[in-house]
Order: C-alpha cells, then structure tokens, then sequence
C-alpha cells in the first residue's frame, strides 16, 4: 500500500475504500458552482456526481484519499492508459483549498505513475478554471492539446469518455526526452 506522509502539512495518502466514496463525491461537489458559469449543462453532472458516480467511478479509477489528523481534506483518482497515467480527478473540499495538498496529491501521483513506469502524467481542465490550470502549470503540467479535436485524439482517443467540452490536455512528462 503506497502510503505519504509529510511533515509540513501533515498530509496521508491512502487508497481510497467504497466507504469513502461518498465524501470523495462531496470533494468533487464542493466546487460544482466553481464551474457552473463556463461548463455545459450537460457537462455539469461530472461536478455535481450524482449517487450513481460513486459505483461507476470506483471500478474503473484508483482513488486515493489525502488527509490531515484523520480527517479528509482531499481525493486524487488514477487510471492507466498505456504509458500515460491519467489523473481524472483531483479536488480538495473548498475550505482546504490553498494549503498545498493539491499539489502534495499530484506529487504522490506523479511518483506512482514514475514506479509504474509511466512516460507521463495527464490531465484535462478548463481554461477558465484558473485556479486549477494555474496549479497544474506551477507543479509542470504542459499544454499539449488546446482543440477539442487534439484532445480526444490523444493517445489513440483514450480520453474520449472522459472529455468535457471546452477542456484542455495537460501532460507531466515524467520521460522529458519522450515528448511529442
């Protein structure tokens, strides 16, 4: 069981269990309105997760749940796609935003996909959610792919049941020297 702790904030990591599936959702809720000016309707049910997320997404994700003194403050979710992990979800309760476990829980991520073996890290998000591709780009995230069509091309379409219109393909090179 791949476990982090850190000294600075406290932060554990641990495998999520189908008991944590609902405060998983309750993360990825927290911020729904954080999206809801620039995200289609119809692309809204993937931050609001309604009850039958929770099974769908737990046979098919490894999710991972961060918390401090017992208590979770935040959820990253792993899929591997030939040689690229792919982060589909990586959300804090709002209240937790800002104190560095976001990118404590990409650090424990992208040091998986590295033991694994993987050539990178990938992700989608929204351009107008600054606060997250801000995140992304300051860990080192890349830009690969800004057109819808670039994006579900990627990779031999691996993301095509995961897109969301208007997102962005964002790429941690764990292989620097196998960017394409």
């Amino acid at each position: 069981m791949a476990t982090l702790t850190t000294t600075a904030e406290e932060l554990r990591i641990r495998p999520a269990a189908w008991d944590d599936m609902e405060t998983i959702a309750n993360f990825v809720r927290s911020t729904a309105d954080w999206y809801r000016p620039f995200v289609s309707d119809e692309d809204m049910a993937e931050h609001e997760v309604p009850d039958a997320w929770k099974a769908e997404n737990y046979a098919r994700r490894d999710f991972y749940v961060g918390s401090v003194e017992g208590t979770p403050v935040g959820t990253i979710s792993l899929q591997y796609f030939g040689d690229f992990a792919y982060v589909g979800y990586v959300y804090l309760s709002a209240n937790q935003v800002g104190r560095g476990y976001g990118q404590e829980l990409l650090e424990f991520a992208t040091g998986l996909a590295s033991r694994k073996g993987m050539r990178g890290v990938a992700l989608i998000a929204h351009p107008e959610a600054t606060w997250a591709t801000r995140a992304y780009t300051k860990f080192g995230f890349e830009l690969v792919a800004e057109e819808r069509e670039d994006v579900l091309a990627w990779n031999d379409g691996v993301l095509r049941d995961y897109y969301e219109e208007g997102f962005q393909l964002f790429v941690y090179w764990l292989v620097p020297e196998s960017r394409r």
